[in-house]
């Protein structure tokens, strides 16, 4: 399990939408990804750290479409 800095997705905008119905999206910028963990690592809002993240349905780029993480 290693964090992948140069993975396609690194550098990409990404929107998190919490699972309680009065959660608010949260916008970010993925930082890094480890694909065998499933976690996307993001940066939120001005946050100086990143937050590792599931890639689920929660998880979205700005489109509306679902970050699917994929061995390269």
């Amino acid at each position: 399990m290693s964090i992948d800095f140069n993975h396609p997705l690194v550098g990409r905008a990404v929107v998190y939408t919490g699972w309680h119905p009065n959660a608010m999206a949260e916008q970010g910028t993925v930082t890094s990804v480890n694909v065998a963990a499933n976690l996307v690592f993001v940066r939120y809002g001005l946050g100086s750290t990143s937050a590792a993240t599931e890639a689920d349905d929660r998880l979205t780029f700005l489109d509306g479409s679902p970050v699917v993480l994929e061995d390269r």
